[in-house]
């Protein structure tokens, strides 16, 4: 080969590597922007058990059911109405956050009931039938009791809990992210403690005991999880997550 075709070779060559090593570096920034996106994906408002305009209806409720109801003042729940109308269109428009989307159907139900409420205070208000606009102000009142519980947790620890085994189930487990799923293992099984040491309020007294078993045997999961994780058995790792899953949400049913 003479000189010229061996430069032209060399030129070659060095194109050849400076092409692999731009296609490493791109490959290298497009895995952490991923990894960066799929961070970001899980926000704190998506693990928060809250619905800010159910906290807003409450602006109304309050004066409705202590006040209006109370005193029998017809004309004040009559002047409430209009805001009492706003704030549950509001409540209607907004969404569940990520963690709370098992609850979604009892949800949409307990507040298509506060809707039907709101439809009969109208009514009643309208015809100027009093006896019913106390009712329908009561029946009101209970609706939207109903849905503050059906997004509070009875038991706080246990929605700490849950916040680890939302990320794990619907995020780490599916994407098999083996670090991120070990690092969640982890987490709930220090929020073992802090379950035991539970106790329920007085009106679900009677299923303590049931509780302390179901939490026995999410212990007993997670545990399960944190030995299998330091594995490299994909299938195994998975089933684990599974059955820690099938433990919470037996725990969370005994509140149902």
């Amino acid at each position: 080969m003479n000189k010229l075709g061996r430069l032209i070779a060399i030129g070659s060559a060095v194109l050849v590597v400076s092409a692999l090593l731009a296609c490493q570096k791109s490959e290298k920034a497009r895995s952490a922007a991923d990894e960066s996106a799929a961070q970001a994906e899980i926000s704190q408002e998506e693990l928060a058990a809250s619905v800010p305009a159910l906290s807003a209806l409450h602006e109304v409720v309050y004066p409705l059911w202590h006040s209006a109801y109370a005193d029998k003042n017809y004309a004040m729940i009559r002047e409430l109405l209009p805001k009492v109308d706003t704030l549950v269109a509001n409540l209607d428009a907004a969404g569940l956050p990520g963690i709370l989307r098992d609850k979604q159907q009892e949800w949409n139900d307990k507040k298509a009931n506060l809707k039907e409420a709101v439809l009969q205070l109208h009514k009643a208000a309208d015809t100027n039938n009093e006896a019913e606009m106390l009712a329908a102000t009561e029946a009101f009142h209970a609706g939207y009791e109903l849905l503050v519980r059906t997004i509070r947790p009875v038991v706080p620890a246990l929605e700490s809990f849950h916040q680890e085994m939302y990320k794990l189930y619907h995020y780490y487990g599916p994407a098999y992210d083996v670090a991120q799923i070990r690092a969640a293992a982890a987490a709930m099984q220090a929020k073992i403690a802090p379950l035991k040491e539970a106790a329920l309020p007085t009106r679900l007294a009677d299923r303590q005991a049931q509780y302390l078993l179901a939490v026995q045997e999410l212990e007993k999961r997670v545990g399960e999880l944190v030995e299998t994780a330091k594995t490299d058995s994909k299938e195994e790792i998975l089933a684990a997550v599974e059955k820690v899953h099938a433990a919470y949400q037996s725990a969370e049913k005994l509140f149902d």
